[in-house]
């Protein structure tokens, strides 16, 4: 690994397939500037592009890879000085990723940024596309995937800029000296271009109990991830989206954020629901009506297409609309054009459709109750919303947001859930999804006793299907509970004895493997010993690593989830460890 730090090291002398632009193989390798405050992951995701064939510059914050590209922007350094891709994380000390980003993004456009951060949520998505960033990697990502997100952006620049003059030519920079610094960038002035984005920079330690997007997005599951990505690519494109999924998932905040993100933010965002309006009324509701058009109409109305001018229409249920108003909707969809019910004179608007059903379109077509051109017309881009049951990993913080919101809501102190409730909600199907649980986190605000919400205080169809492990653990704690009265009488201190007689052989078992680790680290500090955690870790990973193997027998995806490494990350630990498969029977 080549490490930046006023000094380099050599790289590594195995022989590796080498990388270039374009797949040139008269060129030299393709070179990667890696930057992270991490110390630990810089070192893994290092030797992780090496091996990839890639030539690896390391930097410990953006500042230092700032000076550097700024030296070449000012000729002070050759261009050929420049990497082939920048992978930067967002939050560092001095300066943020985004702010870099986007100094690079103004300065040297066609140098692709990706941009990695632990802090995965919708406005870090947003503002890392805001940026120019070529793509965007929430922390935890698969080794694998990374590696092939760097190959794209690698051959993804034509032309990277290889001298001083055709430095000038692209970055509009004519003449750069001492009298005319290029600016450096900063939290600042990213604020003004995206106030939201550097309000969330500010936070290196966010609250995980808190919900920091304007949004109202919350989630840090695969699925929400490819969600926010999503969002973020197509936000600033004026390109018609179908969302799909199912009640309750939340297909109008996804529009509300594809809007509130877009050049049309400052314009209307109009919503309207389909299957809430008469079907009689749908074509006036959408394209207004001329005096006289019909009984009743005594004035000309604009419809939603002509409120929405500018801006966004969301047209939810669309699997609702009526088969004649298809038609009419076609129409709007291929020229921008309709006309008033009643109305002779085409209206011309511009407005971006983003439509949104849970029903299977592909299946009404078949059925001829949905036109087959209409669908190919708003199935541009779909974006499906997963099922709140698919990522129970996201229901604490949402959960923790809506009882935060309740209790503002009612006026009334926060309650919190307590870990068996919680494990009952993340084990509840939740067929009305998103909508669902903030139904019920209202219900327990109003309804639970106390500060703390049990078991007992969830909603009855929670309780009805509480799993087997949950439902022994519930009765264990009755039965204990009945059993302090004994033949009609109470014995506290016999009661308060077997207590304490469990919390000891409780205890005994859980710490006699720290309590060996404590004799033998003291042992060792005595004897003289230095770097013992050096010594003790890798150990201790070998120990874990073997049972895990053993476990799953031998199965290393397997093993990999059962102790929370991805795969790269087991087969590196295998291989450092020097673990073979004959050492995974000693266990």
């Amino acid at each position: 690994m080549t490490q930046y730090n006023d000094t380099q090291h050599l790289t590594s002398n195995e022989q590796v397939p080498m990388v270039t632009v374009n797949n040139n193989p008269n060129t030299t390798p393709a070179t990667l500037w890696l930057i992270d405050d991490d110390a630990a992951l810089r070192l893994v995701l290092a030797d992780t592009f090496e091996d990839a064939g890639l030539n690896v510059i390391s930097f410990t914050q953006a500042q230092a890879a700032w000076t550097r590209l700024n030296d070449v922007l000012q000729q002070h350094e050759a261009a050929d000085q420049l990497p082939d891709v920048i992978l930067t994380d967002i939050r560092m000390p001095m300066m943020d990723g985004l702010s870099f980003s986007d100094w690079v993004h103004q300065h040297f456009p066609k140098l692709p940024i990706v941009i990695m951060t632990a802090h995965s949520d919708l406005t870090s998505a947003i503002s890392s596309y805001q940026t120019g960033a070529f793509e965007y990697l929430p922390k935890p990502f698969d080794l694998d995937d990374a590696v092939a997100t760097i190959y794209k952006a690698i051959n993804y620049q034509p032309n990277l800029v290889v001298s001083n003059h055709s430095i000038e030519s692209n970055t509009n920079v004519i003449t750069v000296t001492k009298e005319q610094p290029v600016s450096k960038p900063n939290v600042a002035k990213s604020a003004k271009k995206n106030p939201k984005a550097a309000k969330n920079k500010t936070q290196e330690k966010p609250n995980p109990q808190t919900n920091n997007n304007p949004s109202g997005f919350i989630g840090q599951s695969q699925a929400m991830q490819t969600v926010f990505r999503a969002i973020g690519r197509l936000a600033h494109s004026p390109i018609t989206v179908l969302i799909t999924g199912e009640s309750g998932t939340g297909k109008e905040l996804v529009a509300s954020a594809l809007h509130e993100h877009s050049p049309r933010a400052q314009q209307p965002f109009i919503a309207l629901n389909m299957a809430a309006i008469p079907h009689d009324l749908i074509e006036s509701e959408l394209f207004g009506h001329e005096k006289g058009a019909f009984t009743g109409a005594t004035t000309t109305r604009q419809g939603r297409f002509e409120q929405a001018d500018g801006g966004t229409l969301f047209l939810d249920e669309i699997g609702d609309m009526p088969y004649s108003t298809q038609t009419r909707l076609l129409r709007v969809l291929a020229n921008g054009e309709f006309f008033r019910v009643g109305g002779q004179q085409p209206v011309k608007v511009d407005v971006r459709i983003i439509a949104a059903t849970h029903q299977n379109l592909e299946a009404l077509v078949k059925q001829g109750k949905f036109r087959e051109d209409l669908f190919y017309r708003l199935n541009v881009i779909r974006l499906p919303l997963p099922p709140l049951r698919t990522r129970p990993e996201d229901i604490p913080a949402l959960a923790t947001y809506f009882m935060q919101r309740a209790a503002k809501q009612m006026n009334s102190a926060e309650k919190q859930l307590h870990p068996t409730a919680l494990q009952v909600m993340q084990s509840f199907e939740w067929r009305g999804n998103v909508r669902q649980l903030e139904n019920v986190c209202l219900w327990l605000t109003v309804m639970a006793t106390g500060d703390t919400v049990m078991v007992e205080d969830l909603p009855p169809e929670l309780l009805e299907k509480i799993p087997a492990p949950l439902n022994h653990n519930q009765s264990s704690i009755e039965a204990t509970q009945n059993q302090q009265h004994s033949d009609g009488a109470y014995n506290p201190n016999k009661n308060k004895q077997n207590v304490q007689n469990n919390q000891v052989s409780q205890t005994n078992e859980n710490q006699n493997w720290q309590q060996a680790l404590a004799i033998w680290a003291e042992q060792s500090l005595q004897t003289g010993e230095t770097d013992i955690l050096q010594t003790a870790a890798p150990e201790f990973e070998r120990v874990l690593l073997k049972a895990a193997l053993n476990h799953s027998g031998g199965k290393k995806i397997a093993a990999a989830n059962l102790l929370g490494w991805g795969r790269n990350t087991l087969t590196r630990k295998l291989q450092q460890l020097e673990i073979t498969a004959s050492d995974r029977q000693d266990n």
